[in-house]
């Protein structure tokens, strides 16, 4: 590439205001420069010169964003236009947009700053938008973006389309990716004071950004491995019935489901503490599928556990190992991973055990005498007992 038109690329590099508690911001930044309308090199859609107002640009410069994490997954790749025209002075932009893309424009006006777009990024998620209103002034969407920031890591790894097929998206990839981004779950200030600025990114043709993607993923994979492979404790698994829901408050349908019940006071806050401090979370229970769903949904854990092993969907019932060499293949864990997973639950003969038969740390936690209290032999005798959360929460940490 010749000089000047590099020098055009930085002159015209966007600039993008993230959260002032934002996490993950660009490391690259990939560019092409169009001289004529055509196919992006790196996004989705058709590049054309002819703007929305009628005129033509002369060039569009597009700069592809890589940032390895976004708040809910490993890959990410935003993307910014800038459209010049003959005097090479900036006339109009568009962002990306959750696969999407939109103008840079706000009441009619380019949003810039001299000759460079500005763009606010949503937190965590990093879709850009002219305006940082559009993630504050409606309650329903503020919401709903503080939610994607604090409940994150369900995407694994994502392999977009720049790279099919180059590199391998299985259950072990995708919970070594989520299990990071939870320890890095935040709240949004909604001060977008992260000033990041396009000009000082290390710069690459888009060509040679997209060649590096799958290497550069396969980097973060292998750090993530060799981080997991320190801590003896991956994995903690739940009981549902006297476990986590109080089942002498459970109100039944005519066909015999749970439509509504409490849960034992701590559990849900445990559970979501669990993902922020980076353990996957899997439920492994005999129960009705309608029951777990509307218990679950209830209490705001519909999208707390990553594996449910659940009896009649497996047609099988605790103890049988198949219960849990379900819940192990779903976090991509070998049998002999065993026991870097551990199972919680309130019944010996089914929940201990069944877990201690698959090879897994077991924890008896018990609130009540509603199921026998003794173990019948050592293959029931847990390796821990807790009668309440506090009491978890430390024997957890001490597996740990």
């Amino acid at each position: 590439m010749i000089v000047h038109e590099l020098d055009l690329i930085r002159k015209h590099a966007p600039i993008v205001y993230f959260d002032a508690a934002e996490p993950f911001t660009p490391q690259l930044v990939g560019h092409a420069v169009l001289r004529a309308s055509g196919p992006s090199p790196s996004f989705d859609r058709y590049l054309s010169l002819r703007l929305p107002d009628g005129r033509t640009a002369a060039a569009v410069i597009e700069y592809a964003l890589w940032t390895d994490w976004d708040i809910d997954h490993l890959y990410e790749l935003e993307h910014v236009w800038s459209y010049l025209d003959e005097a090479g002075r900036l006339i109009h932009a568009e962002a990306s947009w959750h696969g999407g893309f939109g103008a840079l424009v706000q009441e009619g006006q380019l949003v810039h700053e001299g000759d460079r777009p500005v763009a606010y990024a949503q937190p965590g998620k990093h879709a850009m938008a002219a305006t940082p209103e559009i993630f504050t002034r409606f309650d329903v969407m503020r919401e709903q973006f503080r939610l994607s920031a604090e409940r994150n890591g369900r995407g694994g790894l994502l392999v977009g389309n720049t790279i099919p097929g180059r590199i391998e998206k299985n259950a072990r990839r995708d919970m070594l990716a989520n299990a990071f981004l939870r320890q890095h779950a935040f709240t949004p200030t909604w001060r977008f004071a992260n000033r990041w600025d396009g000009a000082a990114a290390h710069f690459l043709p888009v060509r040679e950004l997209i060649d590096k993607i799958p290497s550069r993923l396969e980097g973060v994979l292998h750090r993530l491995e060799a981080d997991r492979q320190q801590r003896p404790l991956w994995v903690v698994l739940f009981d549902l019935g006297d476990t986590l829901m109080d089942e002498t408050t459970e109100e039944k349908d005519a066909a015999n489901c749970t439509e509504r019940a409490d849960l034992f006071a701590g559990a849900a806050d445990f559970v979501w503490e669990l993902r922020r401090a980076g353990y996957l979370v899997g439920l492994v229970a005999d129960t009705r599928p309608n029951t777990y769903r509307n218990v679950l949904r209830q209490h705001g854990l519909w999208r707390a556990f990553d594996v449910l092993a659940i009896s009649e969907e497996l047609g099988c019932e605790k103890p049988d190992p198949r219960m849990f060499e379900a819940a192990l293949r779903g976090f991509g864990l070998r049998p002999d991973e065993a026991n870097r997973a551990v199972m919680v639950g309130n019944n010996l003969a089914r929940d201990v055990r069944g877990a201690k038969a698959a090879g897994m740390k077991t924890v008896w936690l018990h609130f009540n005498e509603r199921y026998p209290t003794s173990p019948r032999d050592d293959a029931e005798r847990p390796d821990r007992e807790a009668t309440s959360f506090d009491q978890l929460r430390q024997v957890i940490g001490e597996l740990s």
